[in-house]
């Protein structure tokens, strides 16, 4: 049985995976690969990021899917059409579900595998928290953009 824990946290990535698709529905297709002056990333990069990263920890490391990430990649200006860009998301969407489905709660307590040097000895449950966080800022970062680029 799935543990209260696994439902409530796949509930707020996938809730949230669906707010970053509608934002990007929202932002304007030649506004989608604009960065702003003083700001780092456009709406489509944070995008694009948030969804590698969360294929790469949730469905790599930990359901074990085979998605090789490229970070690096995720940060060039890819300019992706907006129905690519939310087709990506729909498939991160797709594979985070069935990820979760494949986690089993005996890993929660354990080490976090290959996490980045900072999260070290840290373990599932801190990380997929930190997963929801990192997702939720970023996803707090797109609306802002999105409404500045209108």
């Amino acid at each position: 049985m799935e543990s209260a824990f696994l439902s409530d946290i796949s509930h707020i990535i996938l809730r949230d995976l669906k707010v970053v698709a509608e934002e990007v529905q929202a932002t304007p297709e030649d506004k989608l690969w604009i960065v702003l002056p003083g700001v780092t990333n456009s709406v489509g990069t944070l995008a694009f990021h948030l969804c590698g990263n969360l294929r790469h920890f949730i469905g790599a490391l930990l359901a074990c899917d085979g998605y090789v990430r490229n970070r690096e990649e995720e940060f060039i200006k890819k300019e992706l059409s907006k129905h690519e860009l939310l087709h990506v998301i729909e498939s991160t969407i797709l594979a985070i579900d069935s990820a979760f489905e494949k986690i089993d709660d005996s890993v929660l307590d354990q080490p976090m595998p290959e996490p980045p040097l900072q999260h070290t000895g840290r373990t599932v449950r801190f990380f997929l928290i930190q997963l929801s966080c990192h997702l939720s800022r970023h996803t707090g970062q797109i609306n802002y953009l999105r409404r500045m680029l209108h």
